[in-house]
């Protein structure tokens, strides 16, 4: 894998996502163009609303369903801590087979995991701030430079 593309998910109510949302991630999905080269895939957490937004994202590309994994969902007022080491091991799994992957996550996993890839996968310093992005923002942790980028909305 040559980088992890992170997205959070559009807005939502009652677990999908809203119009706001879905207009959000459809312009996420052509602001991902430039960064969506070669083989890539995309994923997302076990929830609707990570589902729909990824959804998007692979039906602007032409690509097909989207896989969804219950080790890239927390959600704090749940209960529903990150792990990060088994988030981890699905995107490295993932790696193995694709140069770019696109995970649609929870702001849990948007906090957590690029820091955790760059400390204990990368072997490189992390950042002592969490990361934050907004709803249809996106982060590329590119391996080969071992840098973090955020883009943010225009």
């Amino acid at each position: 894998m040559k980088r992890l593309i992170l997205v959070r998910y559009g807005s939502w109510q009652n677990r999908h996502l809203n119009k706001e949302g879905k207009q959000t991630m459809a312009a996420t999905a052509q602001k991902l163009e430039s960064f969506a080269v070669g083989l890539f895939v995309v994923i997302a957490g076990a929830v609707d609303r990570a589902i729909e937004s990824a959804s998007i994202i692979a039906a602007h590309f032409n690509l097909p369903a989207v896989q969804s994994f219950p080790e890239l969902y927390a959600a704090e007022e749940d209960g529903k801590l990150p792990n990060l080491q088994a988030a981890t091991n699905v995107i490295t799994q993932l790696g193995l087979q694709y140069g770019t992957i696109i995970a649609v996550a929870s702001r849990e996993y948007i906090e957590s995991l690029p820091a955790h890839f760059l400390q204990n996968v990368l072997k490189v310093e992390a950042p002592a701030e969490p990361t934050h992005l907004n709803r249809g923002e996106l982060l590329i942790l590119d391996y080969e430079h071992k840098t973090i980028t955020i883009y943010h909305h225009d």
